[in-house]
């Protein structure tokens, strides 16, 4: 990445909303000791208690939906739980 950049990491909802369309990476970071790195951490998303399934835009006869629905607060709830892990709770979404 350049010096400089601002790099966005999208949520694991944002891959379930587009049906797989955009992937949510797992964060990592690689530090040169000479740069200075500042990270701020945020969580955006909808309502808790909304239910977050591909969008109808995403899914069709050729791309069927490739991910379960979930309340979103119990996808948050998900994703705390293997945080220690470093891994996402994205596998448990795919169909």
């Amino acid at each position: 990445m350049p010096s400089n950049a601002l790099f966005i990491k999208i949520g694991d909802h944002v891959e379930v909303l587009t049906n797989g369309k955009y992937k949510s990476p797992l964060h990592r970071v690689i530090l040169n000791n000479e740069v200075r790195r500042i990270s701020v951490a945020t969580v955006h998303g909808p309502s808790l208690d909304t239910f977050v399934k591909p969008a109808p835009e995403f899914v069709g006869e050729s791309h069927p939906p490739a991910y379960r629905g979930m309340i979103y607060k119990d996808s948050l709830e998900a994703n705390d739980y293997h945080e220690i892990d470093g891994k996402s709770c994205i596998a448990q979404l795919r169909l």
